[in-house]
């Protein structure tokens, strides 16, 4: 045992007490008992008591990196342990794994925190590169995408917003403003996968034509539809997301497809929309497609029972947010897509956390 580095553990419990709400002081008397090695680090097993005539209890603390004085945050006792000579080995080591394993989990929590923040900037963005677009529709060993079906416009205006909350409300559903040839349109989605995240879908795209976008604009609303207009008359772009979803559907669908749910409520005035219709809807397409989407669904092609329209519903990147789309142009000037950026995959792709 290095006495000089149990000292130091001696030390880093006592301040570690100290600080505490429950304990508030130095122990009446600390020393080591066991050291041992865990991932490369000594860890040193301690006893300590709060008064000099009370029972001992016990603590870890390390791990500490050859003969350093430092060591890494595994500091912990949970001050009822009583000490007993015959286990504490063991309990020493199960002590340290667990604060180890605690730490790493916090740390992962709050760097995987960082990079949500990040990606809310990026979707929230009132520009888009192109680039970052196109090397989003790859395939490789973290990214893929695929046609997830087919959207009908027939009102030569399209509507980007959350399908199960607000169109099925009746509310912030922006008409796009501008106008594209009525038809049917494959809907695209890009995908990543990582080990923070699990699979997402990065970006949902409408392809009005089969070009490649060079550039892209914001996509402004038909103002009277605007999610929000502010008291100096700007007219907001983009909309809210309040239910994990986003879709592509035309303008006089959306108010049709919002006239079907109503009916269906009428029908089930005891159901809900989502659990009792849609989710079967989506847990069908994770059945055909459990390669490109997480468990329940990211995606699906659903037609409207009324009009025999068809829409495209994609989860929404990170869940409920505020989201911007843009219109892409390509080389020509004319518009060949309709794109929301819901997923930076730069920003976990650069990250090494919790890599193997």
């Amino acid at each position: 045992m290095n006495n000089e580095q149990a000292n130091a553990a001696c030390k880093a419990l006592s301040e570690w007490l100290k600080k505490t709400k429950d304990f508030g002081k130095s122990p009446a008397k600390i020393e080591t008992t066991h050291d041992f090695v865990m991932d490369g680090l000594t860890y040193y097993v301690i006893r300590y008591k709060k008064t000099a005539l009370g029972k001992w209890f016990i603590g870890v603390a390390g791990g500490y990196e050859g003969n350093s004085l430092e060591n890494c945050g595994h500091v912990f006792t949970g001050m009822r342990d009583l000490y007993d000579e015959k286990t504490a080995l063991d309990f020493g080591q199960r002590m340290a794994a667990f604060i180890r394993d605690f730490n790493a989990r916090e740390q992962m929590k709050a760097a995987v925190n960082t990079l949500f923040k990040k990606n809310q900037a990026y979707v929230q963005s009132m520009t888009l590169d192109a680039d970052k677009i196109d090397r989003q529709f790859v395939k490789n060993v973290t990214r893929n995408f695929l046609e997830v079906g087919k959207v009908d416009i027939t009102s030569n205006h399209v509507v980007v917003a959350d399908p199960l909350c607000y169109i099925a409300m009746g509310k912030f559903m922006p008409t796009l403003e501008q106008e594209i040839p009525n038809g049917t349109y494959p809907a695209e989605v890009s995908i990543c996968r990582s080990h923070i995240t699990g699979i997402r879908i990065c970006t949902a795209r409408l392809k009005i034509k089969d070009t490649k976008a060079v550039r892209y604009e914001l996509a402004k609303p038909v103002r009277e539809t605007a999610a929000n207009v502010s008291k100096d008359g700007t007219v907001w772009t983009g909309y809210p997301v309040d239910a994990g979803m986003t879709c592509f559907i035309d303008a006089k669908g959306a108010e049709k497809m919002g006239e079907w749910i109503d009916k269906w409520h009428k029908a089930n005035p005891d159901k809900n929309h989502y659990d009792d219709y849609f989710a079967a809807i989506l847990a069908e397409s994770y059945k055909k497609l459990p390669a490109f989407q997480r468990e329940g669904g990211d995606f699906t092609e659903w037609t409207n029972s009324d009009t025999n329209e068809k829409m495209v519903m994609i989860s929404s990147g990170f869940g409920d947010g505020y989201y911007q789309c843009f219109w892409g142009y390509d080389e020509s000037g004319e518009i060949c897509e309709l794109v929301t950026p819901l997923v930076d995959p730069d920003l976990f792709d650069k990250s090494e956390i919790g890599a193997e």
